[in-house]
């Protein structure tokens, strides 16, 4: 099976419980009027069918015209996954992903306490 990457689907909500817990309280009931909304976006990563990762955003409307942007909130791994290369291929995906479906650019914030996300970042520029 290998590493796959897809939208997060309602009826996988379950899945991303362990990865969320530690920064925000998981409400099933919020997650699913997340996913209903057109400009929101989630997409998980799976390792041999068990869900290891989340980046969530949204979709922001330029005032110029041009092709929307993606703005990436949050990149999450599942702990016993971090530091093996599966968050920078994940946001590797996010950003290709954006582009394959008409975004414009991809962002994704970040702050110093973030380590392995500034590093990646740092390194590609």
């Amino acid at each position: 099976m290998g590493l796959l990457f897809e939208s997060l689907k309602e009826s996988e909500i379950l899945s991303i419980q362990e990865i969320v817990e530690g920064f925000m309280t998981f409400n099933p009931v919020q997650i699913k009027a997340f996913l209903s909304e057109k400009q929101n976006i989630a997409l998980i990563a799976k390792l041999d069918g068990v869900t290891i990762g989340l980046i969530y955003g949204y979709t922001l409307t330029r005032v110029d015209g041009k092709a929307p942007q993606f703005f990436i909130y949050s990149v999450d791994i599942h702990p016993a996954y971090q530091d093996k290369g599966y968050g920078s291929c994940f946001v590797q995906y996010a950003v290709d992903w954006a582009k394959d479906n008409g975004f414009s650019e991809s962002f994704v914030p970040t702050d110093k306490d973030n380590h392995a996300l500034a590093g990646y970042m740092k390194r590609r520029g």
